[in-house]
């Protein structure tokens, strides 16, 4: 058995005991509370250029996995907040030495101080940028610009958030590999003010900053060991009005030497009262190396990608949710376009047992 096999058997053998052992460990009697989740996500689409693939956005892959978020309280409420989210994915797109994975999402403690104005959290969590930590994409087939700003969802560091009655800041400190630990003169700091409580005032403005080298990786694979020197500003929106979503981000920046830039804004439509049925649209453009009149000169045109996405899903009932999407590619590199068709079953609920009952509504919703 060569070492690709044996650690992927490890990793599955470990996400069994986890599995197995994290209801009776949630079920422990504890001061506050705890939810605990199973995760499946099966994942199908199809190019027009490169046929059937088991991958998509957003890293998507197929996988089965566990949550589990617990709240510690004392006398004065909450004191700690711990989440940990992993999942083992399947990429059907290579080989079966490398398409196994154990992947760590969330993975932090956080220390509520304050009462929730300086809260400081410890872990593997969001990068304090942009749009991804206000929606974390982490189940859906839609991405924001993470992965053309900083290249992952999720790092490993320390952070510190606090939310005010009209503003809300976060500012983290952290490694700059993504999932796996790297140590190749890489770093991140990151921060981002907002205006505006989505609960109360149906709209929140986002004034971000980052700066940093990160690391080029693929889950826990080094990709790269190169660590570009990274400089971004942005600005991000999100608005919400009836049965409308919208949200947008613009971004500005560096990366060594050439300057970047980026747009992306979603509109979800609820096409129904009850919420099941919703309408998805996505527009997403990136350019790489801007000359220094702030448009495109025609090397830089051959790194600028963009995308199309509409596409709807349908909350079938508490534990299953399904999604189908069109997108349109276009690659300025080559100027070559794509289109796919993207298709998804997701489920994720308390009791595994829901896994078998596809009838509508299941659960009481």
């Amino acid at each position: 058995m060569d070492n690709y096999m044996r650690k992927h058997l490890l990793s599955l053998m470990a996400v069994i005991v986890l599995i197995l052992s994290f209801p009776h460990i949630c079920s422990a009697e504890k001061a506050g509370s705890s939810l605990f989740y199973w995760e499946i996500n099966l994942f199908q689409g199809y190019s027009r250029n490169d046929g059937w693939t088991g991958t998509g956005p957003n890293e998507l892959k197929k996988s089965i996995g566990v949550e589990d978020y617990r709240r510690f309280s004392g006398d004065y409420g909450d004191w700690l907040v711990t989440d940990l989210q992993i999942r083992l994915t399947y990429n059907s797109n290579i080989g079966l030495n490398d398409a196994l994975d154990l992947e760590i999402h969330n993975a932090y403690a956080r220390f509520k101080l304050l009462y929730g104005r300086a809260d400081i959290w410890v872990g593997h969590w969001e990068p304090a940028f942009g749009q991804e930590p206000q929606i974390d994409t982490y189940p859906d087939i839609l991405e924001t610009l993470y992965m053309k700003n900083i290249g992952f969802k999720q790092d490993w560091g320390i952070g510190v958030r606090g939310a005010f009655p009209w503003w809300d800041y976060k500012l983290t400190a952290t490694n700059g590999s993504g999932m796996g630990i790297q140590f190749e003169g890489n770093y991140l700091f990151a921060g981002r003010i907002g205006i505006g409580d989505p609960s109360f005032d149906n709209y929140n403005l986002g004034f971000s900053a980052l700066y940093g080298k990160t690391i080029d990786s693929m889950g826990k694979r080094l990709v790269s060991s190169d660590t570009p020197l990274k400089r971004r500003i942005g600005i991000d929106v999100s608005l919400f009005y009836g049965s409308f979503e919208l949200r947008g981000e613009a971004v500005y920046g560096t990366e060594d030497e050439k300057d970047v830039a980026g747009t992306w804004a979603r509109i979800y439509y609820f096409l129904t009262p009850d919420q099941k049925w919703r309408m998805d649209m996505q527009y997403q453009n990136w350019y790489h190396n801007l000359n220094k009149k702030g448009v495109v000169d025609s090397a830089a045109y051959a790194e600028t990608s963009s995308a199309q996405v509409l596409g709807f899903s349908y909350k079938l009932n508490a534990p299953y949710l399904l999604r189908i999407y069109y997108a349109h590619d276009i690659e300025g590199r080559t100027g070559k376009e794509d289109d796919k068709v993207m298709f998804q079953l997701y489920y994720y609920y308390p009791d595994i047992r829901g896994i078998t009952n596809l009838q509508s509504d299941y659960g009481g919703e």
